[in-house]
């Protein structure tokens, strides 16, 4: 009995550990100083991505709307660094041809651009995937270490319980 409990205690600290590291691959990216500006009828976004120089990222361009929270727009004629590709670094640019998409232009004030950046081939959802491992781990050697002992005391071997009669 002293070994089982020493291997769940040692089984359990392991899991603790594995369950509570940060994972290795996850890597911190940032999006700073972005801002746009007009040139001729383009849209000109500017902005910092700092991140691993190496890897390769999805950045996306959105044109969202004070006065609207829920308004998101997703411009289809932008060129320069968007897209998938190599985009780490300072004073990157997207430019969007704007009257290509919109003929007429925008009406209003209140427009903003947000830049997204995604580092590619990162799992996301961080350690998910490892709680299930770490809980598989803990039930499967607590089934083999216990799992003689609880059929004993259920009642006889791995015979099951004879029904209820019928009323």
């Amino acid at each position: 009995m002293k070994q089982r409990t020493f291997f769940m205690i040692c089984l359990g600290s392991v899991a603790c550990v594995a369950l509570s590291s940060k994972p290795i691959f996850s890597q911190e990216i940032t999006l700073t100083n972005v801002s746009y500006s007009m040139r001729d009828s383009d849209v000109v976004v500017h902005y910092d991505l700092n991140g691993p120089t190496d890897k390769p990222y999805k950045v996306q361009l959105v044109l969202r709307r004070e006065s609207q929270p829920f308004f998101k727009m997703l411009p289809k004629y932008i060129s320069g660094d968007a897209g998938t590709g190599s985009f780490s670094g300072n004073n990157k640019e997207i430019v969007w041809h704007l009257y290509d998409e919109i003929p007429y232009g925008l009406d209003g004030e209140d427009f903003y651009f947000e830049v997204n950046a995604t580092l590619m081939g990162v799992a996301k959802g961080g350690a998910s995937w490892m709680y299930y491992v770490g809980g598989a781990i803990v039930v499967g050697g607590a089934a083999v270490i216990f799992g003689p002992d609880i059929f004993k005391k259920a009642g006889g071997g791995n015979q099951f319980p004879v029904p209820p009669a019928r009323p």
